[in-house]
């Protein structure tokens, strides 16, 4: 058996691909390894626009919950950030719908998907990819293809086997429960908190998905992710007292930036395997969903043309400016992550809502740099190693 794409990994990113691959008449197969879409843990808030992105209606069946903005506490609480505004709404998914709608995008415009189907092996002939082994159901199987796209998240086996070069590639492991009975005000605002002693190179965060339902998680570096989630919630009382843990999910998340080769001859990488996840924010659906469009598309085209060396043109036009944003959040967390406590607590006082969304979002950063060049302290630590780039 032989199809034009082999796509590994039904995620955000994948699904797009194969979609946008089978939407110009080529064959495509997709693999997913898990028996069932979304089943690693995600706290599922996306922009207004990641709909937009997905080319699907935001249908109600997709959303959980309808967010206003956001509150950003440093580790004196009292000194909160608040995000707020038509720019900043957005949802809280119920992912696992928002993946099946995507599926059924991908199987309505051709594709072939198989579930509980995990590629053990990509075989390579002169460095291009011929064809992958993969075990469905505990039968193992071949499959032949002219590309592949590896969306296959951060263990990527395609990234592996196929030689691309990992050593940029850094993540935070993340843990979460999903907590019913919560006492959580404006459900409307995520939570997000930081500091050294909440969550070490990290942040904790509190996204209500309805009056009923939380996603609280953490992501630490260099500790116990448990340990301090637990502790979070044992120092908010206020808001979890009577709630209950129904749910446990963790994993990884690329924080260390794209990849510094996202394709080799007849193989590209998209979302996750990429390393294609916002740095500071953890975000990682718009860009994964932006980042397998692109690539779809640019596969399409080699196709159509019977030109390999077309391929080259997925990370010029993911660069900008996805490539771009998340180089700068990556530049953002460097210097972040330097930070004390009292810093960040000095910072949250000086910098507003738009200044917090655009350095954690590698949008106008120098901007808020010259803002921060009039301050004896922030001039040195983050201003000027922002402007020197």
């Amino acid at each position: 058996m032989e199809y034009d794409v082999v796509v590994v990994g039904a995620g955000p990113a994948g699904l797009m691909a194969a979609r946008k691959i089978a939407e110009k008449g080529f064959s495509v197969l997709i693999l997913e390894k898990d028996k069932d879409l979304g089943l690693r843990a995600c706290a599922e808030a996306v922009s207004a626009n990641a709909f937009d992105t997905a080319e699907i209606s935001p249908s109600p069946s997709l959303i959980s919950n309808k967010i206003d903005g956001a509150y950003v506490f440093p580790p004196d609480e009292n000194k909160v950030v608040k995000i707020s505004g038509e720019n900043y709404k957005g949802y809280i998914l119920n992912k696992s719908l928002f993946l099946y709608a995507l599926a059924s995008k991908a199987v309505a415009a051709g594709c072939n998907i198989k579930m509980q189907s995990e590629v053990i092996n990509v075989e390579l002939s002169n460095n291009k990819a011929t064809s992958v082994i993969y075990k469905e159901k505990n039968e193992i199987k071949k499959v032949n293809l002219k590309y592949l796209v590896g969306a296959d998240g951060t263990n990527s086996i395609v990234a592996r086997s196929c030689g691309f070069d990992l050593s940029n590639y850094e993540i935070i492991p993340t843990i979460q429960y999903v907590m019913v009975n919560c006492n959580i005000p404006e459900k409307n605002m995520i939570r997000i908190y930081l500091g050294n002693e909440v969550a070490p190179l990290g942040y904790a965060w509190i996204f209500a998905k309805n009056e009923y339902i939380a996603n609280v998680g953490i992501g630490v570096r260099g500790k116990t992710a448990k340990v301090y989630l637990d502790k979070f919630i044992e120092n908010h009382k206020e808001f979890f007292k009577n709630a209950k843990i129904i749910k446990e999910g963790g994993g990884g998340v690329p924080i260390g930036g794209q990849l510094k080769e996202i394709v080799k001859e007849n193989i590209v990488l998209c979302g996750d395997a990429a390393g294609q996840v916002i740095p500071l924010t953890g975000g990682g659906i718009r860009s994964s969903m932006e980042a397998g469009k692109i690539a779809g598309e640019v596969i399409a085209k080699a196709l159509e043309e019977k030109d390999i060396t077309i391929l080259k043109e997925y990370p010029k036009r993911y660069e900008d400016p996805w490539g771009m944003r998340i180089s700068k959040s990556l530049k953002v967390l460097r210097i972040f992550e330097k930070l004390s406590d009292d810093d960040m607590n000095m910072l949250a006082e000086l910098i507003s809502g738009d200044d917090v969304v655009d350095l954690a979002n590698g949008l106008d950063i120098k901007r808020v740099a010259r803002k921060l060049m009039s301050h004896p302290i922030f001039a040195i630590k983050i201003a000027s190693k922002i402007l020197s780039s």
